[in-house]
């Protein structure tokens, strides 16, 4: 009896054992379950948030595209047009006059000349449909141009590689990024040289525009970014996230800027 006993608390404790362990593992599976699920969901979210960024971004900057290829045709259409008249006009006044009111009139027609030269370099600059149609690299050497003209920069722009065109979408946001970082080079960097290299590998394109100026802290420029109401190192990396490239920033006080832009190529366009 005493061994039967003894028999059977062993078989109840083993039994209670076993049933705590198949409980623990169940209730281990189930809390492994829930925060594996959990996780998705949390990935889920993150991910639905993330395409719900892109998109307003990818929004906001196809509206500003159009504004501003709205604006370059206005230009064109409109002001263009009143400066040839102007110029027309003048011409004109300055057949009919003579002595010093003659000089003048030749002086004004010169500066309208000027003014409609901005003035198409300026629809160039805005012009989707221009710039999709003359590709990426010859409308940065047009702004190249045009930015050392009139801000006074020495610019030296190389190229490596066997030329190939990106895609048109992304050759527009290109460019758009470039031009805010020359807007901020221009407002910020006083400075005097601007060095711009553009390296065509097989498989990734790399842009770099590089400048001689103050150079700044980055991450402090980003956090008060919000309280300057200063928008252009965020517009340049939120560009740089559309067309999924890597941009890299090397700089600090008194040493200059040097940005980097990387973007992998499975399927360039060649150039024609």
């Amino acid at each position: 009896m005493p061994n039967s006993a003894a028999e059977i608390i062993s078989l109840t404790i083993a039994i209670t054992t076993i049933f705590l362990l198949l409980v623990g593992a169940i209730a281990v599976r189930y809390v492994f379950l829930y925060q594996k699920k959990r996780f998705r969901h949390q990935q889920e979210v993150a991910e639905i948030r993330e395409s719900f960024a892109h998109t307003l971004i990818k929004s906001k900057l196809d509206i500003q595209e159009q504004t501003l290829d709205h604006v370059a045709k206005e230009l064109h259409a409109n002001i263009g047009q009143l400066a040839s008249y102007i110029q027309i006009g003048i011409e004109e006044l300055s057949i009919k006059t003579t002595g010093s009111n003659k000089e003048s009139a030749l002086e004004l027609t010169g500066l309208t000349g000027k003014l409609m030269s901005e003035l198409k370099a300026i629809n160039a600059s805005l012009n989707t449909d221009h710039i999709m149609h003359i590709g990426f690299v010859n409308a940065l050497n047009n702004e190249l141009a045009w930015f050392g003209k009139n801000k006074n920069y020495k610019i030296t722009f190389t190229k490596t590689g066997q030329e190939y065109r990106l895609k048109p979408e992304h050759e527009i946001i290109l460019f758009r990024l470039c031009q805010e970082v020359l807007n901020n080079i221009a407002k910020y960097a006083e400075a005097q040289k601007l060095t711009i290299t553009i390296d065509y590998s097989p498989g990734t394109f790399i842009l770099e525009i590089a400048d001689d100026g103050k150079g700044f802290n980055v991450q402090e420029a980003l956090d008060q970014s919000s309280e300057k109401e200063s928008t252009g190192l965020l517009n340049i990396q939120k560009r740089a996230r559309l067309i999924n490239a890597d941009i890299n920033i090397v700089t600090s006080p008194g040493n200059g800027t040097k940005f980097t832009i990387e973007i992998l190529q499975d399927n360039p366009y060649k150039q024609q």
